[in-house]
């Protein structure tokens, strides 16, 4: 129930919040432009997890679904980035140009000179756990040759193509399911675990200067856990699926293993709980990966943890299925 009430407790503060920023929003009005340069107006919604250059006010939050910004520059050109939030505090990351993090407060207004100095795509990211849409606060910012334009119907597909929370997430969040794995299934999409992991776990999404390059996969869970083969995990996700303390069996009337998976377990257990806010950088010099492991012990119980652990293991290739 925990997770629940901090989830009603965050809805009310964003009401809240919303009507004051909204006035202070008008007070400033940050889509003046008296700069002299090309302003880009970037406004946090955590509603729908985007970053979007579209106006957004006490009115529209909770009718409109808001695009998530492409941002296009050409090489050369000297631009204000101009970041609010409507909402909630955020933070704006795009590692490979050097660009924050920045915090981003609700109700005030960040001005960030850029200058754009080399072509290409590069990924931003919201990097401050700021809700349920966290990690769908993904967008990209395009770089072209000077004097390239790209035409509307080509950032309009940008657009559409750079919105994470694609047919696989809708897909596998329509609604929680009885049975305790498909629940832990629900869970993995349903609490954006896939927009790091990868669809089933299988992992490949990049991570900026990343020792591994990649956000590791989850779908050798079950390997790394030292479950040694499919009968055991099936009984070990039944024991889970009753909510039994692991750690009270007694060890001799269970696997040779047991000790080994006991330790792995507790461990995968405690980071999901607690998160892991440091990774290891590729470059010691460069930017800090924006993916990290955020703490869910105010949004999962132990049993939505279990179920997840759980519908993780399933997706593990044994060897006799090989």
């Amino acid at each position: 129930m925990k997770h629940k009430v901090g989830e009603v407790l965050a809805s009310i503060a964003i009401v809240a919040v919303l009507g004051i920023t909204t006035i202070l929003i008008f007070h400033f009005a940050p889509w003046k432009n008296n700069t002299g340069k090309r302003v880009i107006f970037l406004t946090a919604v955590a509603r729908n997890g985007v970053w979007t250059e579209e106006k957004v006010n006490g009115t529209n939050y909770w009718l409109k679904d808001f695009k998530q910004a492409v941002i296009v520059l050409n090489k050369g050109e000297e631009v204000i980035l101009r970041f609010t939030s409507m909402d909630v505090s955020h933070s704006f990351y795009a590692p490979e140009l050097n660009i924050g993090p920045v915090v981003v407060l609700p109700g005030k207004v960040y001005d960030v000179p850029f200058k754009a100095s080399k072509t290409g795509s590069f990924k931003y990211y919201c990097t401050q756990v700021c809700g349920t849409h966290h990690f769908y606060m993904q967008g990209k910012i395009i770089i072209l040759e000077a004097n390239k334009q790209l035409s509307p119907t080509q950032i309009v597909k940008m657009q559409i193509d750079s919105i994470i929370k694609g047919k696989d997430i809708a897909e596998d969040s329509m609604k929680l399911p009885k049975n305790f794995v498909e629940r832990g299934k629900y869970l993995f999409a349903n609490k954006n675990c896939i927009s790091c992991h990868g669809k089933d776990g299988v992992g490949g999404i990049n991570n900026t200067n990343y020792q591994l390059k990649t956000v590791p996969a989850l779908n050798t869970l079950g390997t790394k856990l030292k479950i040694p083969d499919k009968e055991t995990a099936d009984g070990l996700i039944k024991l889970m699926e009753k909510n039994i303390d692991l750690n009270t069996l007694d060890e001799e009337q269970q696997f040779s293993t047991f000790n080994r998976f006991l330790a792995q377990y507790n461990t995968v257990t405690k980071k999901i709980l607690e998160g892991a806010s440091v990774v290891q950088k590729e470059n010691k010099a460069g930017p800090y990966p924006p993916l990290t492991m955020p703490a869910w012990e105010n949004y999962l119980t132990n049993e939505e943890i279990n179920a997840i652990i759980a519908y993780l293991i399933t997706q593990n290739k044994w060897e006799e299925e090989e």
